[in-house]
């Protein structure tokens, strides 16, 4: 029998677990600094409303109605069994993107071993020095790509986010439920904390005027929307295999319209409130230098500034939030990852209890080993190429082959039945979601992709070839090959 939420809390708190992740924490306010804030903010909600909500709507419709992961729904909806390799290809870039949250849940690990001495020296560090601090004394970055060393601490770190990652697979969704209590609520209020302090700065009107209104001169940029436009599929979680999964393990008779508000609104406030945080912290710091290129270096970059700063020169409460803040940071990047890899787990063992728990030993270990990249001197440069091509490249062109498998199926309109139907009077207009889904979201990715590949013919590579090569176009040739092969072994098999 397959597996339940037992609730319909647990369903909306692990959804909302696998949506608000470093995503919001940690990559949304470092592109909304990138791209100058309120511009990117506008893009989003207008993109979040539009075509976020009603794709998300229809994975976790999808789900529910054929009982099953990713491959199977796009093929059930399709009719067409070579529609689940997208399905697949979705479920190994998540498998990816798990693997560089890990990296990332380690780099978190060791910062809040180092938070405490860090916030009891920053009395005798300059805001530059505590900003660098990670990066700089224990991590030993190189800019140039060059690997030269590696970090014991950081690589114990990520095995150790490994393990408590394998222990969560096994426990399955209950644990998923169960640990996205303490993902999702904990953030939150530390958050609140910190913006509250950034909100002291003398430049926070001039930090939150950046943020909130939009500078309408950078809407021509066709990398501004299609960043912001992924951002929103990747911080939803949607196109990358979860959703359907969870949706496979609704509760009866759940409310799908009205957990995906909540979801959504959730999410949005989350991504607000960091940015919130980054925005105050930058401007009332001056650290305006330390935007990196894909948002997540940002972030590692200025929020050691705001917790050695919460409190004042109170250096045992800047610490003790600290360590609260990266502890729950670093659940939230494993809650993520369990996520990812449950995307690709739960279809690929199709309800073989022996064969998922082979699976999740192999993946896990595989981890571990491939980690090993993200304890070394060229870590941030193969972060910012992995985090560009797995979860924005990548997740556009899943976006975009999703979204003709559900405007080429007539089967599409029957989605917005399943997502009413347990609902009174909370329902989702049939039309637009029709619209949304079928023809808006494909068209605009299109478009936009066309854009950014003549923009991006005319600009030089910014990262070393071998990294762009091993992590970024090698990676997104990887999930190609591999959806290929497991399609059509599986249909072999058949």
């Amino acid at each position: 029998m397959k597996e339940k939420f037992q609730s319909k809390s647990g369903f909306i708190l692990a959804c909302i677990g696998a949506a608000v992740g470093l995503g919001n924490a940690l990559r949304f306010p470092g592109l909304c600094a990138m791209y100058g804030g309120g511009a990117f903010l506008l893009i989003y909600f207008i993109a979040l409303v539009v075509l976020g909500l009603p794709l998300l709507n229809a994975e976790i419709a999808l789900g529910r109605k054929f009982a099953s992961g990713a491959p199977k729904c796009l093929a059930g909806i399709s009719g067409k069994k070579s529609a689940s390799a997208v399905g697949w290809a979705a479920c190994i870039n998540s498998v990816f993107t798990a693997v560089i949250y890990a990296g990332l849940a380690g780099w978190i690990i060791s910062t809040a071993a180092h938070i405490a001495p860090l916030s009891y020296g920053a009395a005798e560090l300059d805001q530059t020095e505590i900003s660098g601090y990670f990066f700089d004394n224990v991590l030993n970055v190189r800019n140039d790509g060059i690997i030269d060393g590696i970090s014991p601490t950081v690589l114990c770190c990520v095995f150790a986010a490994w393990a408590v990652m394998y222990f969560c697979l096994r426990g399955g969704a209950g644990t998923i439920a169960k640990a996205a209590k303490f993902t999702v609520i904990i953030p939150m209020v530390l958050l609140v904390l910190l913006a509250g302090r950034g909100l002291m700065y003398e430049s926070a009107p001039i930090a939150l005027r950046a943020l909130f209104v939009p500078d309408f001169s950078c809407l021509n940029r066709p990398d501004l929307w299609l960043t912001a436009l992924g951002q929103v599929f990747f911080s939803l979680s949607i196109v990358v295999g979860i959703m359907p999964v969870y949706g496979s393990y609704l509760p009866p008779k759940t409310n799908i319209f009205g957990c995906s508000l909540v979801i959504a609104a959730a999410d949005f406030f989350v991504s607000v409130l960091a940015s919130v945080v980054l925005f105050t912290t930058l401007y009332g710091c001056g650290l305006q230098g330390a935007i990196g290129a894909s948002g997540i270096i940002t972030a590692f970059a200025v929020y050691p500034v705001a917790i050695t700063r919460l409190f004042g020169d109170n250096a045992l409460l800047n610490s003790i939030a600290g360590i609260l803040f990266y502890s729950s940071l670093a659940m939230m990047a494993v809650q993520s990852a369990v996520s990812m890899l449950e995307a690709f787990i739960s279809p690929f063992s199709d309800g073989r209890k022996k064969d998922g728990k082979k699976i999740i030993l192999i993946i896990c270990l595989a981890g571990c080993a491939v980690g090993t990249v993200f304890a070394t001197t060229a870590a941030p440069v193969i972060v910012e190429v992995a985090d560009k091509f797995v979860n924005l490249y990548n997740v556009i062109a899943l976006g975009i082959a999703e979204g003709v498998i559900l405007m080429l199926s007539p089967r599409t309109a029957s989605l917005a039945e399943e997502i009413n139907k347990y609902s009174k009077k909370l329902k989702i207009p049939t039309r637009p979601f029709a619209v949304s889904v079928k023809f808006l979201g494909p068209a605009v990715l299109l478009g936009l992709c066309v854009a950014e590949g003549i923009r991006l013919i005319s600009v030089p590579p910014e990262y070393p070839l071998w990294i762009i090569l091993a992590f970024g176009a090698g990676i997104s040739l990887t999930v190609v090959i591999s959806a290929v092969t497991i399609t059509g072994r599986r249909a072999y098999m058949r």
